[in-house]
């Protein structure tokens, strides 16, 4: 039964965080949306602060829901999750973003780049909005994430080069914009869309085919 309510618990905290902030939203909105009692929300929660911690390292960290979690949750120290949002860029992003062979050959066409990044973002989107949107509450997660984003933007941006460069995509000015335009694009499909109709949610494999469909008639030659 916890491991069920934790993870409404998860979805519901996540969306209300990442619709409202931090600061906006109620514990008794969360507990509402979870389906649950106020009262019972406190007794598996110290307070507000350890629900978003908590959703931050469930986002992360995908064994985490799957395993024995001491109740009631208490706030997730910052260099735990630090190390996790560090293994994902290392792990994830750093991988998915390697589109070139020992000998600086082009080994990942530009589709597989982009399906690669939407199931990134599908898989950390929640993590990434939160820390974001609640900056004033995870002021030192966020200094670490905004390198991150930084490094990410200017990598994505040496890959449309080299893509352009080998005729893969149309010829592109204003580099900056292609690329938040296509992580916009991305991240909203991945993860937004389903946010802003909850009630009416897109399967993945939908919203893949529909975003990356989109990107191709765009800038593919």
């Amino acid at each position: 039964m916890d491991s069920f309510r934790l993870q409404k618990i998860y979805l519901e905290a996540g969306r209300l965080f990442d619709a409202k902030g931090y600061a906006n939203t109620k514990m008794a909105e969360i507990a509402k949306a979870s389906g649950i009692a106020v009262g019972t929300m406190y007794s598996m929660f110290t307070g507000k602060d350890a629900v978003l911690t908590f959703v931050i390292r469930a986002a992360l960290d995908k064994e985490y829901l799957s395993g024995e979690i001491l109740l009631p949750v208490k706030p997730v120290e910052t260099p735990v999750l630090t190390e996790l949002l560090r293994k994902v860029a290392e792990d994830g992003f750093a991988q998915v973003l390697d589109i070139t062979d020992k000998n600086g050959e082009l080994c990942k066409d530009f589709c597989s780049l982009m399906n690669g990044l939407f199931d990134l973002f599908a898989d950390y989107l929640l993590a990434f909005g939160n820390i974001e949107k609640n900056t004033e509450a995870l002021e030192e997660l966020n200094e670490v994430y905004s390198c991150q984003k930084t490094a990410y933007f200017e990598k994505l941006k040496e890959n449309l080069k080299l893509y352009m460069e080998a005729g893969q995509i149309r010829s592109l000015s204003h580099m900056s914009a292609h690329v938040l335009f296509l992580t916009n694009t991305l991240t909203w499909w991945a993860l937004n869309a389903n946010l802003s109709f909850p009630g009416e949610p897109i399967p993945g494999n939908a919203a893949r085919e529909i975003c990356i469909g989109i990107i191709n008639r765009a800038y593919q030659v």
